[in-house]
Order: structure tokens, then sequence, then C-alpha cells
């Protein structure tokens, strides 16, 4: 009989057991029962912490806290994203009142500018600075700045928006007067220090120390202006006064971050009103009567602590602060270059040529008593009273002539 011999093969296996991390941190179980990330909580498997549960499964549930964005204007909060970022060039975003939260697939507070007017600047805030690029042929007839224009720059704001658009050139018989820009004009304007600034204020008599009556420059009550002879032919400034209670800084009188205000209740002889503010309503070039007009907001320029006074006094003594200040003052032009810093800048404009007319056979004061020695291009032409009587003739009448062009060597 034949023995089966089986042969076993014994093949060692290698077992690995598991190594398992231990969490970063150790605590008691919180009283609050809100498990945190990467914790070993000390003999807290209990069925107080488990919900009732001693055996079998207990399901650990993940709760989640909503962050709350906050949209200020010229934000928005991008679409998937959990940053609030600064409005985009072609939208604006007015902001969002109350919190936002995340969403995977809508922007919020951002909206795209109306028709027409596609661009903006970064960080607009409203639908009013959406723009389009100036354009002589689509300007419409509200844009006064720029009649008789053959070529304009500058923006077209959307709705209220404040147009920047003016001419750049003028059809023959008007020509281009630059804007005006007090605060460029100011800094381009060097102190020669003759110390022959003149100033007066509403109430004002003359006397030393350049002061000059109301009546050279025609105040009317909380008036004040100040000519600048210190600056090589920078010109006149005149503007209003204002007593207030709104407080205001004027940093030690170096009015480096003064107190301003766009709108201000007049508070004469009311008790505490006696905070000094001032504003620009004119400019004149050296040598002219003409004053152009101007537009700034209040600017706060000193307090006085001698407390309330009645109309009279408040009127004269504000408005004497003004000019004071605006001249030159015991500190330099320090308030003057703050006030004109605030002044609106004004727009180009094509104004009308002045056309001088020499009139034959007339005598000057036949000219003058008429005012016809000029015209202005587009408007009236005014005769002289009469013509010289010349014996065997009758006057038929003038006729213009232009005169003969001197061709330069």
């Amino acid at each position: 009989m034949k023995q089966k011999i089986f042969l076993t093969s014994c093949i060692a296996m290698g077992f690995v057991a598991p190594v398992f991390a231990e969490p970063s941190n150790t605590d008691d179980f919180p009283s609050d029962g809100y498990m945190q990330e990467d914790y070993t909580y000390t003999n807290a498997a209990t069925s107080d912490n488990m919900d009732g549960v001693y055996s079998g499964t207990v399901n650990a549930v993940a709760e989640y806290d909503i962050i709350d964005y906050i949209v200020n204007a010229g934000q928005y909060l991008p679409a998937d994203s959990e940053t609030v970022i600064t409005c985009p060039a072609g939208s604006f975003c007015p902001g969002i009142s109350g919190n936002v939260q995340y969403n995977q697939t809508t922007p919020q507070g951002i909206q795209t500018c109306p028709t027409g007017y596609a661009s903006s600047a970064a960080g607009a805030s409203s639908d009013t600075q959406c723009y389009r690029t100036c354009d002589i042929n689509n300007m419409g007839t509200s844009f006064t700045n720029i009649a008789h224009a053959t070529a304009v720059s500058g923006n077209d704001y959307y709705g209220a928006g404040t147009d920047t658009c003016e001419p750049t050139a003028c059809v023959n018989g008007w020509h281009l007067k630059e804007g005006l820009d007090l605060a460029e004009k100011l800094a381009t304007h060097n102190p020669n220090n003759s110390g022959t600034n003149t100033y007066a204020y509403f109430g004002s008599t003359g006397g030393g120390g350049g002061v000059m009556p109301s009546s050279y420059y025609g105040l009317n009550q909380d008036e004040w202006a100040v000519s600048l002879n210190d600056l090589n032919n920078f010109g006149d400034i005149r503007g209003r006064s204002i007593c207030s209670t709104e407080t205001g800084d004027d940093q030690d009188q170096t009015w480096t971050n003064t107190t301003v205000f766009q709108n201000l209740t007049d508070e004469r002889g009311m008790s505490g009103a006696i905070n000094c503010y001032c504003n620009v309503t004119g400019y004149r070039e050296n040598n002219t009567s003409e004053w152009q007009s101007v537009t700034s907001p209040w600017v706060f320029v000193t307090r006085n602590n001698g407390g309330p006074m009645n109309e009279s006094e408040c009127s004269s003594m504000c408005a004497r602060h003004c000019a004071f200040d605006t001249k030159g003052g015991n500190n330099g032009l320090k308030f003057t270059n703050a006030l004109l810093s605030t002044v609106e800048p004004s727009l180009a404009t094509c104004e009308a040529n002045t056309i001088t007319i020499n009139w034959s056979d007339a005598s000057a004061a036949d000219i003058s008593a008429n005012n016809a020695g000029t015209a202005t291009y587009g408007e009236d032409v005014r005769t002289p009273v009469k013509a010289a009587t010349k014996k065997g003739q009758t006057f038929r009448g003038w006729r213009f002539s232009a005169p003969e062009q001197t061709d330069l060597p």
C-alpha cells in the first residue's frame, strides 16, 4: 500500500497594523456640545455627551454659521467668492444695506452701466458715474458750454452726473476761453513779497495794513474781497462769510485738513454762533472790472472766543476774518491755499469775439454816445448818433469793408 505524502509549504505572511495619529489638541468635552477639529476629548464617550446613546451608532452632525459680509458703496461680492472687492470699470456698485452671504453663482452689489454710458472708473458707486466720451455730433442742445464748438473733450455722465464736456476749438466768430482753476492758478504764482495785498470786508472803512473801504469792491452784507497783489498778476477774489454753531478745526491755523460743509445755516445773532466759515463766489483778473462766478463749499476759518454776538457784529467779524486770512494774515497763504483748493474748476467755453468798428465821418462823441465803437459777434451793431454833414452830398449810410491785410515780411 502506497502512502500518500502531502507536502505542506509554509508561507510566512506579514501583517502590518495601521498606525493612527493622535489629535493635536486635548480638552474636556465642550459645554455647548460643539466639538472642534483635531481634538481628543478626555473620557467624553458617555451617553450624556452622545445624546443618550449607550451602544450601536451615534451621528456626529457638522453644523456651520453663515458668514455675513459687509458690502460698502464702490464694492461688490463676486460669485463663488468670500472676498469683497472694488467695483470694476464699466460697472457701478451702490453698496448693499445689511449683511450679505456667499452665493456660488450670483455676484452681489454690482450693476452694469446704462446703455450708451458703458464707461466708469473703478470704484464707481452710482450710475451717475457712468459716462460716454463727449462727441460734438451727439451732445444735444442741453450742453450750453459747448455751443459754437468745432471740437470737444471730456465725458458726458449719465443722468445727473456732472459733465466735463468742454470745447477745444470754436467756429469762426468765437474764440476759446480756457476754464478757470483757481487752485492750479495759485500753485503757479510765486509770491513777490511786495506786501501790497489789499482786502476789504462788509463795513470796512479803510485804513492801514492794506484795509480798503467795502465800497472799493462794492461789497454787500457778509461779503469780503482780496487783491492778491503779492502773487504776480493773480487777480482778485471775493466771497461770503457765515456765522455758525457748527464747530470746526483749523489745525492750529495750518488748515491742512480743515472743516468743510457744503451747506450751512446762517446763525447770526444766535447764542453760541461764533464759528466763522468762508466761501468763494467770484474771481477777476487784474485790470478788469468783470467778476467771473465760481462755486465753493463753506470752509472753516476761525472761532471767536469772545462769546455770542449780535447779527451785525457776527457779519462784520466773520467777513473780516475771511478777508484777513485769505490775503495772507499772520500765516502766509495757508488759508488761501486751503480755501481755493475747494473752488470747483470751471470748463472752457466758446466766447463771441469783440470786433472794433472804425466809423468814418463820425465824431468820437457821437460814436461813444451810442456805444458804437465795438460789436459782439452775432449780436447787435450800434451806429453813431450821426454822420458828418458834407456840402453838396446826401448821407446814404455806412457799409462795412474789411481792412486790407498786410503781408508780413
